[in-house]
């Protein structure tokens, strides 16, 4: 590949060298030369930021049914209390992070009773597997947001699809970023990122990310280093085609506790390289589009288990026009996925209808293979009324990297009714999910042995944003499931809600310059079953009620920020023999330069 991309550039060089050689042909004598001409001494090199064009952020193409995305923008990470992709997951509804500790302990997510097969993570279009000890769960605790620009979430029935989109420079001002944060246990993190385009198509950027803390003695919040690096080089000489290399790296420890049997001594290091080239036909997106990607990743490190590398490739066809897409994508994995074939199609046929559909084809080792098939309807009605619809079939694997992992057949349906007016917008939905048997145990949560199997359940689903006055916002969701104790990580009664003031009042500065935000969030459940221990008995989960407090101030490019987790000194837990500390909390500074 390093041969291969030399040679690109060389070429790229004397394709310039050839463009810019003197002409040739014969010149004419007999003009006279100007000698009033003189040099203009005022002139000076173009120096005004020009937008270049920039890969297409790979997340789901629409249109889509109203209500089936939720969408995290930059500011998002940067105006919030989220530090992990785990806290933003938080923020939709029926989402259950299981917390092992503070900032550096395991945070799975557990999504629809379905475990390991509940969340599936894209990073810029390639599937993000897990790799190395657990090669069934994934952390996401431990995915820095800091190379990422924007995260999707695609909500099926059963499942999480999430589509990470890393940063893209388009304007040929350089910007560069710090970030600086400490707070208690000695919390430490330092943040960089340099991004820089050139009028030619190049662009680079490099991104990397410290973090550190000495943990919380006696407890399961042990002491903790990570460091993530990532650089990404592209040349996009027109909208039309372009190639990027990017390196996404990450390195961390995790001490064990004390005392023993709480968490496990952990070290980790992962490499992915992605090389992704495309073509299409037009410059504003539409019209016919051909996608390459090709990844390997490398695991090492690890005390526990044997270092592994595995490689991904990924050719998609696709097109698009004003009122659809169709897409499909041809994908090779390791040896546990050989192959896999997927197809996805959106149309608007009429102005208040939209249709959506995706299908996939998999083969698996050990002459395994597995079929998935999801449909979305949504229809706009009168009123600021939007319906929709979902239904989602599957005879899949749930973990292909487990030799005894057998396809389980499953039909989910789901459906919502919503309502949006200026500063008012509430969703009520329902929802019946199969009943199915997760495997794997996630290792970064020692006491867990793993989820018990979970029955066919109806849920109720409400989730509603408010504006009361100009600047306070408040926003909550409510879950539900129709089962008599729940299922696991699923208890019967399940919130979160949050009160936020935003504003730019202070007149002093020019506006939008100044701003000022503070939230106040609350995340209560009932009691419910929190799986099974490494013995085989039901963990019994307590009710327990966290509230965190976050406030920003932001002048200019400099945001100042302190945010308090468990402020009301809950004693519960989110896993059954880990505890979560009091009112923890850590605070810093970002600066934004673009010079």
């Amino acid at each position: 590949m390093t041969r291969g991309l030399l040679g690109a550039a060389a070429l790229l060089a004397l394709a310039g060298g050839v463009a810019a050689q003197v002409d040739t042909t014969a010149r004419d004598t007999t003009a006279r030369r100007d000698t009033t001409a003189r040099r203009d001494s005022i002139a000076r090199p173009d120096t005004t930021p020009a937008y270049l064009p920039a890969f297409a952020a790979a997340r789901p193409e629409g249109p889509t049914p109203r209500g089936t995305r939720y969408s995290f923008s930059a500011d998002s990470f940067a105006l919030s209390n989220a530090q992990t992709l785990a806290d933003l997951l938080g923020h939709v509804p029926g989402v259950y992070v299981a917390r092992g500790g503070i900032y550096g302990q395991a945070e799975i997510v557990l999504y629809g009773g379905r475990g390991p097969a509940g969340v599936e993570v894209y990073w810029d279009g390639v599937p993000y597997l897990p790799l190395g000890r657990d090669s069934v769960y994934l952390d996401l605790g431990r995915i820095s947001l800091a190379p990422l620009e924007r995260v999707d979430v695609l909500v099926l029935p059963a499942t999480l699809r999430v589509y990470l989109v890393t940063a893209r420079q388009q304007s040929t001002a350089t910007a560069s970023q710090v970030r600086i944060a400490t707070g208690q246990a000695r919390t430490a993190n330092y943040r960089g990122s340099y991004e820089r385009r050139w009028r030619s198509g190049l662009g680079l950027s490099l991104v990397a990310d410290y973090n550190n803390n000495d943990g919380v003695g006696g407890s399961s919040s042990t002491a903790f280093n990570s460091v993530d690096l990532w650089l990404n080089a592209e040349y996009l000489p027109t909208p039309r085609v372009g190639v990027s290399y990017q390196i996404a790296s990450s390195a961390w420890k995790r001490s064990p506790s004390d005392p023993a049997g709480l968490v496990d001594h952990f070290e980790y290091k992962r490499r992915d390289g992605i090389f992704r080239l495309f073509a299409a036909a037009r410059e504003d997106g539409l019209g016919p589009r051909v996608d390459l990607a090709f990844v390997t990743t490398t695991v090492s490190a690890d005390t526990a288990a044997l270092g592994r590398s595995l490689s991904q490739g990924a050719l998609a066809l696709g097109s698009s026009w004003g009122h659809g897409h169709v897409r499909v994508t041809f994908r090779s994995q390791d040896e546990d996925r050989p192959w896999q074939v997927e197809g996805s199609a959106a149309w608007i046929p009429l102005r208040p209808l939209t249709l959506a559909a995706d299908a996939r084809r998999a083969r698996y080792g050990n002459s395994r293979s597995g079929e998935r098939l999801h449909l979305a309807a949504g229809l706009a009605l009168p009123l600021g009324l939007t319906a929709r619809g979902d239904i989602a079939w599957a005879n899949d694997l749930e973990a292909p990297a487990l030799a005894s992992d057998t396809a389980q057949r499953t039909t989910d349906v789901s459906g919502a009714l919503r309502w949006d007016r200026h500063r008012v917008s509430v969703e009520v939905g329902l929802a019946r999910r199969d009943s199915f048997v997760p495997l794997g145990r996630p290792t970064g949560l020692r006491p867990l042995g793993g989820l018990g199997p979970t029955q066919a359940t109806r849920y109720l689903t409400v989730h509603a944003a408010l504006e009361p006055l100009p600047g306070l916002h408040l926003a909550g969701w409510y879950f539900d499931p129709y089962v008599a104790g729940g299922n696991d990580f699923e208890p019967p009664y399940h919130a979160r809600v949050s009160a936020t003031f935003y504003s730019k009042f202070w007149r002093v500065y020019k506006s939008g310059i100044f701003a000022l935000r503070g939230e106040i969030a609350m995340e209560s459940w009932s009691r419910g079953t929190a799986g099974l221990d490494t013995s085989g008995n039901v963990l019994a989960l307590s009710g327990a009620t966290f509230m965190e407090a976050n406030v920003e101030v932001r002048i200019a490019g400099v945001t100042i920020f302190w945010i308090q987790r468990n402020m009301n000194g809950m004693r519960g837990s989110y896993v059954p023999g880990l505890d979560y500390p009091r009112r923890y909390q850590f605070y810093g500074v970002r600066w934004l330069f673009t010079n």
